[in-house]
């Protein structure tokens, strides 16, 4: 009788095992499915993004592809950050788009000095908790239609949880 009890509660014990074992490897899998996922969502996002046709280049009647105008992407990124302030309609609209993300645009040729407002600006910045995919890097044209220079961009999604 203590043998049987013995065995049995050996084979218990090994199913526990295993049981722990699977479900670790199980918990894995989904936060590698949950990644996989969330990083289609950002490049989803920046291929809308440079699709908008709130920031895309339009010259005459036509448009070029994934080409940003920098008149528009100033305007935009700050009727955004005053909508995000007074908790606004517009502000809630981008969010349903955009969620918690950072979306920067720098120029990098012809110009690199990294200023704000001239070289680099702030599309959308709404903070979450922790960051938790890297940052997605879209190369775009940017197009000055008030001095008519062309230049060459990274537009820069984060996404936050």
């Amino acid at each position: 009788m203590t043998e049987t009890i013995f065995v049995v509660f050996i084979i218990l014990i090994i199913i526990l095992i295993g049981f722990v074992f699977y479900s670790n490897f199980q918990e894995a899998s989904i936060r590698e499915h949950k990644k996989i996922l969330r990083d289609r969502q950002v490049v989803e996002l920046a291929h809308r993004l440079s699709a908008w046709p709130e920031l895309e280049c339009s010259v005459g009647e036509t448009t070029e592809f994934v080409c940003l105008d920098i008149t528009k992407l100033m305007v935009l990124g700050e009727f955004i950050n005053k909508s995000r302030q007074k908790h606004a309609y517009a502000f809630k609209y981008y969010f349903d788009l955009l969620r918690n993300s950072r979306i920067t645009v720098t120029e990098i040729y012809p110009s690199h000095t990294q200023t704000l407002g001239e070289d680099y600006w702030i599309l959308y910045d709404n903070p979450g908790v922790t960051p938790v995919t890297d940052i997605i890097r879209v190369p775009v044209n940017l197009y000055n239609p008030l001095t008519e220079i062309r230049a060459f961009g990274i537009m820069e999604i984060l996404m936050y949880e």
